[in-house]
């Protein structure tokens, strides 16, 4: 069962405030009239033979308790003297439920601990506190400006709505937030993130926190999120971490979606290329917004098969100089040193305002380029992916042109998108539309407080950690235990770790296996032919040396030592110039592989055919 972040007091508040807001109107209203309908009909019944208007008159008397009411023994008479006082005190009741309900919450809140604290008033801010309650997690939402009907449908679920700057301490105070599980920072300003962690710093001062309290800091900027882990890693070198009742996790949303999405269609994406003889994974992207970078730093780090060469990239923009500069800018090193692997990474011009997706197109990316095996569809905006992915599918489908997938990015599902962009609905090799990245898929519970992404690599640093290249396969204990020690592991370690987790899927179809479809019985411990393991392992290789430029590590030079601090390593370096044991690592990180694999696929597995 998973674990519930919630007190008993602030379960309380939850459910209180679920109440006071969850209108009942026929309940209410039926209860009202049925109490009505008891005092005026069998006031009338049991006097209407005294005329109409003395019975209106003695039925409405009875409000007052006196006269002919005092004393009855007649049971009709009890029932509409004891109506007529019970329509005023319910209607009151009811009128003040909400209110009075409201402001019990606040009471039991004052005693909450252990729960989730959630600020932004963004789509997948209110997402992630509404999943939570899923799981009867006890959230406050602290936003600003919230629309009223937006504020009551979340305190129907239970969320307790605050009002306020979560920048400033009062407001966190009032939050809890520094007796809170998790506090999740999700603004759409990166700037403004990084002062509400700030304050939950001051606000948490030196107070002693075990287990530290979790502040997730969502991040879009690629390199403030790099540079924000990297800060991370280097308080925990200096065990400034020790002790320390805060532990932060950077997180980014558009990263998540592009992991979500390799995690996922790995083994497609290389039967595709397969069915296509491709002699490399050809992505096409159309538009480079941040999402379709994530993506494409995904791909360049992790789908690196034994059976093909290094994946390439082609990406269509209107401004492809700028798109080029400043992709080179953040991953310098990615093309720094050919002698080891340059990113294969090509920008073209193609304006979608002003040009349709035709055979024009298509013919320029072939000949420049070759043909691709999957295109992404991202270029900022969901209308324009919208339209781009279904004019791109036509043209493919053409003759059969580019028979590909085409995963279009969609922050917010849509109807379209459920119905008509949501996978291969044939058999037949064709192009076909998926929607990825909507925050409702991505801005859960399980990804962001629980780290479901990172299962696979805290496995995967626990077959490093512990060079596990000649052990049988772990236990489910041994992997549990992996998955509490991964919170001490550094963020540089851990960026590659994630990098191997996305790569499993890869080894795991080099080494003939895919993942049971439903009713399929699937063996849950696949194995490496002994033959394949030197070329996987030199592929793996290669993997982790275009995976470690990609984040900005650098070969060292003559006389150099690794450095953590300067990102100088050196085993970057070929297969042919690593030891035994440099290799052997190698080993260890592919057979990381299938157990990763158990993990995240525990229906197991069947040979390809």
């Amino acid at each position: 069962m998973a674990r519930r972040y919630a007190n008993s007091w602030s379960r309380a508040a939850a459910r209180l405030t679920g109440v006071a807001h969850t209108q009942a109107p026929i309940f209410r209203w039926g209860v009202l009239i049925a109490l009505v309908a008891v005092w005026i009909g069998l006031g009338l019944v049991f006097w209407l033979h005294l005329g109409v208007w003395e019975a209106l008159y003695r039925t409405i008397a009875a409000v007052s308790m006196s006269g002919d009411y005092f004393g009855v023994t007649n049971e009709q008479l009890n029932l509409v003297r004891f109506a007529a006082l019970a329509v005023p005190i319910v209607g009151l009741l009811f009128a003040f439920s909400g209110a009075l309900g409201q402001h019990l919450a606040q009471s039991f809140n004052l005693r909450a601990s252990h729960h989730v604290v959630i600020a932004g008033d963004s789509p997948p801010a209110l997402s992630l506190a509404l999943d939570c309650r899923k799981s009867r997690d006890a959230v406050i939402l602290i936003a600003q400006d919230l629309p009223e009907d937006t504020q009551l449908g979340l305190r129907r679920k239970g969320v307790i709505v605050l009002e306020g700057d979560a920048r400033h301490i009062e407001t966190l105070r009032a939050a809890r937030a520094h007796y809170a599980a998790h506090v999740v920072a999700f603004e759409p300003d990166d700037t403004v993130n990084l002062q509400i962690e700030a304050a939950v710093r001051r606000l948490v001062g030196n107070s002693k926190r075990r287990p530290p309290i979790s502040v997730h800091v969502s991040t879009r900027s690629p390199m403030l999120l790099k540079e924000a882990r990297e800060m991370r890693s280097a308080q925990m070198r200096q065990n400034k971490m020790q002790g320390s009742p805060v532990d932060p996790k950077p997180f980014s949303i558009e990263e998540m979606a592009a992991r979500a999405l390799i995690q996922r269609e790995t083994g497609e994406l290389l039967t595709v290329a397969q069915q296509l003889q491709s002699d490399r994974l050809h992505f096409v992207f159309f538009g480079f917004d941040q999402g379709a970078e994530s993506v494409a730093e995904r791909v360049l780090a992790s789908l690196w098969s034994t059976q093909f060469a290094p994946p390439r990239l082609t990406v269509l923009v209107p401004d492809p100089v700028t798109a080029e500069a400043g992709f080179k800018a953040r991953h310098r090193e990615a093309f720094m040193h050919p002698e080891l692997w340059a990113a294969d990474v090509a920008f073209l011009p193609f304006n979608w305002d002003m040009a349709a997706i035709g055979p024009e197109i298509l013919d320029a990316v072939e000949q420049q380029r070759g043909r691709p095996t999957a295109a992404i569809v991202s270029t900022g905006s969901d209308p324009g992916n919208i339209h781009l992915g279904i004019a791109l599918k036509r043209a493919c489908n053409h003759g059969m042109r580019w028979p590909i997938p085409i995963f279009m990015r969609e922050t917010s599902q849509s109807e379209f998108s459920q119905q008509y962009a949501h996978g291969d609905d044939t058999p037949d090799l064709d192009a076909y539309l998926q929607a990825f990245g909507a925050h409702q898929l991505i801005a859960t519970r399980a990804k962001i407080i629980e780290g479901a992404l990172d299962r696979g690599a805290a496995v995967a640093h626990e077959h490093y950690n512990k060079g596990l290249g000649q052990k049988d396969p772990m236990s489910m204990r041994e992997l549990q235990a992996a998955m509490r020690d991964w919170g001490e592991v550094l963020e540089t370690f851990r960026a590659a770790n994630r990098a191997v987790a996305d790569a499993a899927m890869t080894k795991v179809w080099d080494a003939g296996w895919r993942p049971a479809a439903n009713g399929e019985k699937g063996d849950t411990a696949p194995t490496i032919p002994a033959e394949l393991m030197p070329r996987m392992a030199e592929r793996e290789h290669d993997r982790w040396v275009a995976e470690r430029l990609m984040a900005g590590w650098r070969p060292t030079t003559q006389g150099e030592k690794r450095n953590n601090d300067l990102m100088a390593h050196d085993k970057l370096a070929s297969w042919s110039a690593l030891t035994d044991d440099d290799k052997n690592n190698d080993v260890v990180q592919v057979r990381a592989a299938l157990d990763i694999a158990r993990v995240t696929h525990k229906e197991g597995f069947v040979a390809r055919s």
